[in-house]
């Protein structure tokens, strides 16, 4: 999920009595606890492995989130009228685990027992830009602004909208799942594994991939009409020398831990060897790839360049 939508959801959480009984404390804490977790964004600056390996972790885990909470609480509570410090500590809190449930509810994967785990979890429910959370929340905040008195009312009516939204979403997800095994099952050929993601509209658009012996295959799910289809097929290329060495890269082994189906092509561009990896959980994107893996080795099979999502990873010679 973005961080605005992120920030407006901590902002509609005080609304709902924390907001009427303590003030605009309530409103700071649970907003600044809400967009925190994606502080991470700073590992960026160190390059986009850094990004790739710390995004989603630390600052998104379930364990460490007390800390977090006490830590942002002090600050607020240091320059705040209110010193009801546990109160502080509640607000923000809930505004990092909701931060931390609807990242869970998008495909890019969190480290939610970070740093006893870096498993990633991820509910594949919504597309990572949902307009049917972000524009009901935002008319709510509006709303609540402009009616003070129906803040209350209307931040209790966003969540059950968003709670029975989710549902929607869920049962469409098992629809989905249930036309891709159907189209699996019809395939004739051995599935390894197969998995759904939400696409930019996800309670009717769906994305399935499947991956046989030979190939991986992109699906196209459409829940409405009940249709599933074939959009591409990327079939599984023979390693050789360069994909071998390409592999054995750090950059490469993060790349492979973070990726749900990671597809590897190999060319020779004008007598370059050029290996790329991308990850088909993203493939819903059209005309776009993003998060691919780019290496280069020159003529005589020395690595010349590393490229992750188009910036210069490592350069050689």
């Amino acid at each position: 999920m973005d961080t605005i939508t992120h920030g407006l959801i901590g902002a509609s959480l005080s609304k709902a009595g924390f907001y009427q009984r303590f003030g605009r404390t309530a409103i700071l804490a649970s907003t600044l606890g809400a967009v925190f977790p994606d502080f991470d964004i700073v590992a960026s600056l160190f390059g986009p492995e850094s990004s790739l390996r710390y995004h989603r972790g630390i600052t998104h885990s379930l364990v460490c989130a007390p800390f977090f909470a006490m830590v942002l609480a002090l600050f607020i509570y240091r320059f705040s009228s209110l010193k009801r410090f546990p109160f502080i500590v509640l607000m923000v809190a809930l505004g990092i685990y909701s931060h931390i449930f609807f990242d869970l509810l998008t495909s890019y994967g969190t480290m939610v027992f970070a740093p006893l785990s870096v498993k990633r979890y991820s509910l594949n429910l919504v597309f990572i830009l949902d307009p049917f959370i972000t524009v009901p929340v935002l008319l709510g905040l509006v709303v609540g602004s402009y009616r003070k008195e129906l803040a209350f009312r209307v931040s209790v009516s966003l969540f059950l909208f968003l709670f029975l939204y989710l549902l929607v979403c869920s049962y469409a997800k098992g629809v989905a799942l249930k036309k891709l095994k159907e189209f699996s099952s019809g395939m004739q050929v051995e599935v390894i594994r197969s998995s759904i993601y939400p696409g930019m509209l996800a309670p009717v658009f769906w994305m399935g991939v499947v991956e046989t012996r030979d190939a991986f295959y992109k699906v196209d799910i459409d829940i409405y009409r009940g249709e599933a289809r074939v959009f591409k097929r990327f079939g599984k290329i023979q390693d050789n020398q360069f994909t071998e060495l390409a592999r054995q890269l750090r950059v490469t082994k993060v790349y492979l831990w973070f990726a749900d189906f990671p597809v590897m092509q190999y060319r020779n561009e004008n007598g370059k060897h050029v290996v790329e990896f991308f990850d088909l959980r993203f493939g819903m994107i059209p005309d776009r790839i993003p998060f691919k893996l780019e290496v280069i080795f020159s003529r005589n099979g020395s690595l010349e360049r590393v490229f992750l999502n188009g910036r210069l990873v490592e350069r050689q010679g």
